[in-house]
């Protein structure tokens, strides 16, 4: 393992990795973000690919890379959009189950138990600058070196590529609902995932970014809808874009 990677952290997701395509689990968060992140991803690609296509077949022939894929809830999404996607993830139960769960919907998909920085270790004397979109989602909050991670993925992105982060933002509601609400309240997130002292703003991000050639210039919020049914049952709905980046925020920019 790489310092990029907090092996407590790894341990808390993959005690789960049976609950990753159990919509009503642990991991129900991310599945209730997956329209939203999409659509984040959707608006940005157009700007910077030749994306005509307005259906599912909008990333036809662009290489993505997946970082922290898990069980693979985005990387099929993405497959399913027509890109060429390999996913990686630090946790070999969670690959595990990407893989499964990728047969079983017969998509192909290079799922690797791997960091980013054996990945580039991997890749060495071959073309680095393979992937024409890397994705970072609820990823760069757990991950022990920001600076490497961060590296890593200037160095896996093409020249003119995008580069897609979410995250939690390290503000007072940030901590108490990204954390705190999430975790103690309503209880869709486990025990124990979130480090608030890993949390950044979008400030820091972009500041942080730009030193390893990554130019955020958009960013989004996500906020979750919610329903009479929602509050008395302690859940919460699919989430949409919004200006609000108090709690989670999507950041998007071009490797240059």
């Amino acid at each position: 393992m790489t310092n990029t990677v907090d092996k407590k952290e790894i341990e808390q997701f993959s005690s789960f990795s049976n609950k990753w395509w159990d919509k009503s689990g642990p991991f129900s968060a991310l599945h209730k973000m997956s329209d939203a992140r999409i659509q984040f991803i959707r608006q940005n690609a157009t700007r910077i690919f030749d994306t005509h296509q307005k259906g599912f077949g909008f990333l036809n022939g662009i290489d993505c890379l997946d970082i922290g894929c898990g069980g693979g809830i985005l990387s099929e999404k993405l497959r399913r959009l027509g890109a060429n996607v390999t996913g990686i993830d630090a946790s070999k139960s969670a690959i595990d189950v990407a893989k499964k769960h990728a047969k079983k919907s017969r998509l192909e998909i290079n799922y690797k138990c791997i960091t980013t920085s054996e990945l580039l270790k991997l890749r060495e004397g071959k073309d680095l600058n393979k992937f024409d979109l890397v994705i970072a989602s609820e990823v760069i909050e757990h991950v022990n070196d920001r600076r490497i991670f961060l590296s890593d993925i200037s160095k896996l992105c093409c020249s003119g590529g995008l580069v897609v982060f979410t995250t939690i933002n390290k503000s007072i509601l940030g901590i108490l609902f990204g954390k705190f609400f999430a975790e103690n309240v309503l209880k869709v997130v486990p025990k124990g995932t979130h480090d608030t002292q890993k949390f950044l703003t979008p400030e820091t991000l972009s500041k942080e970014a730009e030193q390893h050639n990554i130019i955020l210039d958009n960013f989004v919020g996500f906020a979750p809808t919610f329903e009479l049914k929602d509050i008395i049952n302690k859940q919460f709905g699919d989430f949409i874009l919004t200006s609000n980046l108090a709690v989670n925020y999507g950041a998007a920019g071009i490797k240059i």
